[in-house]
């Protein structure tokens, strides 16, 4: 009982007006910044990180979390409203919170993503206050085989490689793969498909492939198309901008399994949201009865992703506190903030500051309530929004992804590059290429190559190094499962098939 003992002390410590006030700024100015499209929350955690100069420790701890959560849900509202991922893991939320917008649920859609999405967060709270130190030990674990086994993993399971038709998959994955190993080779330094500019040298940023495939491309489509707005300008009644109880528990299995796994993987170090996110979005298609309504619309296939983003969070923030190692990009950033305020995270940080970090851990939960109040408050005005300014989407849309990419690393680079891959996101989607292979591919393309690097390093004995550790095997065990048992199938279909018809 000792944890809830802590967390009510340091509950206690933040009921001040002026600490709520930070709290609700950050969680303000989080949303503002998760939404515009190239941002999310590392840079947005790194844009208002300044802001904590001068600032009282527990201010500073209480204005980042409410920034944190902020833009961990801020990404999700351009998904939603205008098919542009805010930030990596909000690429999976359009592909249903987009198409409930196209049918006049927007507000409908902006709901159900807050309410999941605290959910989740609560969720994740809950594990990080009770569950800290075992699953870092289990985070110790893993190392970098355990990591390549992992990414592969996530990759075959989630990019629809396992699919009846896996063909279209598999040349989206290639090309994400190909768009990954850009740049200069994390080991000899030799370039690799820079073709000359000195920008690909680092690499193409995600961000920029996002925006361009998902973003831009869905302007092109928009303007060929000329896709009829009628559904989205009509007048939505005040009742249906909200989902019904009933509606909500509908998917209540759904948001709790969603949100373990995310705070699951979330501690797990560089793991992520954005994996989580596409793994959890093929785990409900898989079980749903209704596999086909997945990419159109799903209730579930917005509520699963969104509860799993928000539950990383805490898991996240489980190796940053107890270990002193970034679970994420934002809790890197995180990092940096609690050195600057003398902090320093690790196993001795609950016995010398723990008064601080325990009141940083209450202010989460604070953040996360905020973020629901806030955000189920704005719905009607954001539903009203995509009601009046439906005629101009596609100017909009297409300023914001340029803003956005620009914002990056102020560079007009960036910019072609995403209209490149606007115009590359145009060509597959034509063709009915799926989209989600090449992104996952181009996330998880480094960690890929990075760990595999590291574990041959750590090997003198080849690749033998994947299959004489107990976790590795495991993995990868499971994956070449899940990727021949559908081809199983299929052959027993056909054996099935023909034995009917030499019957008949």
């Amino acid at each position: 009982m000792q944890p809830l003992y802590d967390l009510f002390n340091g509950l206690a410590s933040i009921l001040q007006p002026e600490l709520l006030i930070w709290c609700l700024i950050g969680v303000l100015l989080g949303t503002l910044a998760g939404a515009l499209p190239g941002l999310g929350s590392i840079t947005s955690m790194a844009i208002l990180l300044p802001m904590t100069f001068g600032m009282e420790t527990i201010s500073a701890l209480l204005f980042l979390m409410g920034i944190y959560q902020g833009a961990m849900y801020g990404g999700r509202i351009s998904s939603i409203l205008l098919n542009v991922p805010g930030d990596a893991p909000a690429v999976v939320t359009t592909f249903d919170g987009y198409p409930l917008t196209k049918q006049g649920k927007a507000g409908y859609a902006l709901t159900l993503s807050a309410i999941a999405s605290f959910i989740g967060g609560t969720i994740g709270f809950i594990g990080l206050v009770f569950l800290t130190a075992p699953i870092a030990d289990l985070a110790l674990i893993f190392g970098s085989p355990e990591y390549f086994a992992l990414m592969a993993f996530a990759l075959i399971a989630t990019s629809g490689l396992v699919s009846a038709k896996p063909l279209k998959p598999i040349i989206a994955m290639l090309i994400g793969l190909l768009i990954a190993v850009v740049g200069a080779d994390p080991l000899s330094g030799t370039e690799r498909y820079t073709f000359g500019f000195l920008q690909l040298w680092d690499g193409i940023d995600f961000v920029v492939v996002a925006v361009g495939v998902f973003g831009l491309s869905e302007v092109f489509i928009r303007m060929e198309n000329s896709i009829d707005m009628d559904e989205m300008s009509k007048k939505i009644p005040f009742s249906d901008l909200y989902p019904k109880f009933r509606e909500v528990m509908k998917d209540f299995w759904t948001i709790t399994r969603s949100s373990l796994i995310g705070f699951f993987f979330g501690a797990l170090p560089g793991a992520g949201a954005t994996i989580t996110t596409f793994l959890v979005y093929d785990v409900e298609k898989k079980l749903s009865k209704t596999p086909e309504e997945f990419g159109k619309g799903a209730t579930k296939g917005l509520s699963g992703p969104e509860a799993a983003s928000n539950a990383t969070v805490g898991g996240a923030l489980i190796p940053l506190f107890s270990l002193g190692i970034p679970g994420s990009g934002t809790t890197a950033i995180l990092l940096g903030a609690l050195l600057m305020l003398g902090l320093q995270p690790g196993p001795q940080m609950f016995q010398e500051s723990g008064d601080i970090i325990w009141a940083a851990i209450a202010g989460l939960f604070l953040a996360n309530i905020l973020l629901l109040i806030v955000n189920t408050a704005l719905v009607p005005m954001l539903a009203l929004m995509i009601r009046k300014i439906n005629a101009y989407l596609n100017p909009i849309i297409a300023i914001l992804c340029v803003i956005g990419i620009y914002m990056l690393n102020n560079s007009m680079f960036d910019v072609g590059l995403m209209i490149l891959f606007g115009v590359i996101g145009y060509i597959l989607r034509k063709y009915s290429f799926p989209l989600a292979p090449l992104v996952l591919a181009v996330i998880l393309g480094p960690m890929l190559e990075e760990n595999l690097t590291q574990s041959l390093l750590m090997s003198n004995e080849g690749i033998s190094i994947f299959f004489t550790r107990p976790i590795s095997l495991t993995l990868i065990l499971i994956t070449f499962l899940i990727l021949f048992i559908p081809l199983l199938k299929n052959a027993f279909r056909s054996k099935k098939k023909r034995d009917i018809d030499l019957y008949q």
